[in-house]
């Protein structure tokens, strides 16, 4: 007999105690993302000074190293290293469901062959959110472009009122389709559906009780990401503490730290809050699968 939904707040406690059953195996994985963390933290100890920045001073050699270090890190280290552990949490979390034993080496070595297909997966998903950007935006900018070219201001009008409707359309077909398809990348890494097919299984996933599942999907998620930014803010109000109690810090050092600390502690807390976010979305669909 097919099982009911699962309900926000079974998600909510079931995901708590995998989270507490497993913590050290999945912080294990985890806790990779400290990586770009650290790789920041270096970025940002060459980053030139505020001050050079703003006069537009030539670059030293050290703070050329930070420029190019930090931007390695935002376009390909993290990225690289966040999809990664998010497959090996994905197989982790699964294996634990399954009543199997993880091992977390394991785990992030099996990561190798099912990166590229997962990838693509995911990049398919993301050019249907762009897709609906196109849509709502695209008639506005067109009209736009028409009303310029030609100077008649009707299709200048018409554009702001399309422009109006398509920030409502946009809003509309990106959260549509990022709930039908969400479950596509993780289909990939756990069936082997690869591109079309994987987002085709989520959408069956999902079809004629869309509103239902978008609630389970979305709010796990935000109770975690509030535990998360309470943790954030608690972090971070000590370390504003001990900023302020360093007056003897020139401003270009304490800028740096700031920095640092808006720019580290955010990856600090996902090192907590991802394995939960993954737990939630793998038993949603595992509940999905069996009803």
């Amino acid at each position: 007999m097919p099982k009911s939904l699962i309900s926000v707040g079974q998600l909510i406690d079931s995901s708590w105690d995998v989270y507490r059953t497993k913590f050290f195996e999945l912080l294990s994985i985890s806790g990779w993302l400290v990586l770009p963390a650290i790789f920041y933290a270096i970025a940002l100890a060459f980053y030139p000074a505020a001050s050079n920045l703003a006069l537009a001073a030539a670059l030293t050699g050290s703070e050329t190293f930070g420029v190019l270090l930090f931007a390695a890190t935002t376009f390909l280290i993290a990225p690289i290293t966040t999809f990664w552990i998010y497959i090996a949490l994905v197989g982790a979390t699964n294996k634990h469901l399954s009543g199997k034993t993880i091992h977390p080496s394991k785990e992030l070595k099996a990561v190798k062959p099912l990166f590229l297909p997962a990838a693509i997966t995911s990049i398919m998903v993301g050019l249907m959110t762009l897709l609906a950007i196109v849509i709502g935006f695209g008639p506005a900018i067109i009209l736009n472009i028409i009303g310029a070219l030609s100077n008649i201001s009707f299709f200048v009008g018409l554009a702001s009122v399309l422009l109006v409707v398509g920030i409502f359309v946009t809003l509309f077909l990106s959260i549509r389709w990022l709930v039908f398809y969400i479950f596509a990348p993780m289909i990939t890494i756990l069936e082997g559906t690869k591109g079309k097919l994987a987002m085709n299984a989520s959408h069956n996933l999902l079809k004629g009780q869309v509103v239902p599942i978008a609630v389970r999907i979305i709010v796990p998620k935000l109770v975690f990401l509030i535990f998360g930014v309470f943790l954030m803010s608690i972090f971070s109000y000590f370390v504003a503490l001990l900023i302020d109690a360093s007056a003897g810090l020139n401003l270009d050092l304490q800028l740096r730290v700031v920095t640092m600390t808006e720019t580290i502690v955010p990856i600090l807390i996902s090192v907590l809050i991802n394995p939960l976010v993954i737990i939630s979305d793998i038993l949603l669909y595992r509940n999905l699968k069996s009803t």
